[in-house]
């Protein structure tokens, strides 16, 4: 991936999967090709899930991959996954700053020339200042240290540098190296160490005019490890002003990931409706958030997503991924799924994507700014890309799945199968149980 330059930004990390997939249909006369036009975008489904190894196969008809459907997942291979890391793009675009936010603040204490020499040595807006050398990234983080040990005479400095709204990007390697994917994020740590009342309310300025879905996430988490609970109404408007933006066009491709994560993590039980309204645009986005409710909140919607006529089997799908996923944690939401299987509501070509959620697997966002495990150290994981709405999750295996747990799900299965004939029913359950015994074993 190249890398640029001194760049203005609006805050976003570029969203690098490509789209995948082409739409192809064969016609035969003018009724025949309408028809087969329909049927790519409606009903054209993305390869089923990898099966476990040594466990039977899901046969799919040819035709059900007539072609390929923004809307479904396309598995990314997991070595092309590189997150929160390369340039930044060169867009600006930020939210304004509510009305009844306050007062502005007046006679900011200015930069003292250590602190603004200091900054500009760690955020220098040149390529060829990016740390590269063992000695240049000792140099960088002695720097960084230095500032932080500042206090908060720091902050006028750091200040300054964000409400410029200007960042680098430091690449794949020297983000590595660095511990942070660019100038800004190395700032937005630095005021988490220094804390104090001045940090904290330049990290609550800055969250009111960012736009960027992932530095909100950033500035979110801070600000909770610092005061938790007591920012969570500052939290939720810039999330929820930032994703307005999105659905009006005005983030482009951003991936907007982190906005939904904030969302389930900080609006509770009663943000439910919210997300549900969110998968106009977003609809894996939506689901897995709801499935993410405390309590099974989100799975009322969940239900009515999978029932909704207007989505047609293909745009129900999300739903139905995260409903058998909650449905071993949620009696509503097993209930449900064994309504739909025992009243044959689920299409045979559906049955695949449910394989991996009835196997135990469970879905998080790729582009997570919170304590997610490192994603190259996590077995079984499987990375997907959606065109509509720049959509990227991946699936793993439950890390932490009891015997108690994975004897659950069994009997989850046992059900189902009980409730069906249906042979790709049949199958995919047949295979989701086989691995689960396997884990057991």
């Amino acid at each position: 991936m190249p890398e640029t330059g001194n760049k203005e930004i609006f805050n976003r990390t570029e969203a690098g999967s490509a789209r995948l997939g082409i739409i192809g249909v064969v016609v035969a006369g003018g009724c025949v090709l309408a028809l087969g036009f329909w049927l790519s975008r409606h009903n054209s489904q993305r390869a089923p899930p990898e099966q476990a190894k040594n466990a039977p196969q899901v046969s799919i008809p040819a035709e059900t991959f007539s072609g390929a459907d923004e809307n479904l997942p396309q598995e990314v291979p997991n070595e092309k996954v590189a997150v929160n890391a390369g340039p930044r793009a060169p867009v600006v675009v930020s939210r304004s700053r509510p009305a009844d936010s306050g007062p502005a603040v007046v006679a900011r204490p200015e930069p003292s020339p250590v602190t603004r020499d200091l900054v500009n040595r760690i955020s220098n807006l040149d390529q060829n200042s990016i740390p590269r050398t063992g000695e240049q990234v000792n140099a960088w983080k002695q720097n960084l240290q230095q500032l932080v040990q500042q206090g908060s005479a720091a902050v006028p400095a750091i200040r300054e540098f964000l409400e410029k709204n200007v960042d680098l990007g430091f690449g794949t390697e020297a983000s590595q190296a660095l511990g942070y994917g660019s100038a800004r994020y190395a700032m937005f740590d630095a005021l988490a160490q220094i804390g104090g009342p001045e940090a904290t309310q330049a990290m609550l300025d800055t969250l009111q005019t960012v736009a960027d879905p992932r530095e909100i996430a950033m500035l979110a988490r801070n600000l909770e490890r610092l005061s938790p609970d007591a920012h969570t109404p500052e939290i939720l408007e810039a999330t929820r002003q930032a994703l307005a933006m999105a659905g009006e066009g005005k983030l482009g491709e951003t991936d907007v990931g982190p906005l939904f994560e904030l969302l389930y993590k900080y609006g509770g039980a009663g943000i439910a409706t919210e997300l549900e309204q969110g998968a106009t645009r977003w609809r894996y986005y939506s689901a897995i958030a709801l499935a993410q409710l405390p309590d099974g909140a989100g799975v009322p919607s969940l239900i009515r997503m999978v029932q909704d006529p207007a989505g047609g089997p293909v745009k129900n799908v999300p739903a139905l991924e995260m409903l058998a996923q909650s449905a071993t944690q949620s009696a509503d939401a097993g209930a449900a799924l064994l309504d739909l299987v025992r009243n044959n509501k689920i299409p045979g070509r559906l049955w695949p994507y449910l394989t991996a959620a009835l196997s135990g697997d469970r879905v998080q966002y790729r582009d997570s700014s919170f304590d997610s495990p490192p994603m190259d150290s996590l077995n079984g994981l499987k990375t997907f890309h959606i065109a509509a709405g720049n959509q990227n999750f991946y699936s793993v295996p439950a890390p932490s799945l009891t015997a108690e747990a994975i004897n659950q799900q069994i009997r989850l299965i046992d059900g189902l199968l009980g409730a069906t004939s249906d042979p790709s029913a049949v199958q995919t359950l047949q295979t989701a149980r086989n691995s689960l015994v396997r884990r057991l074993q």
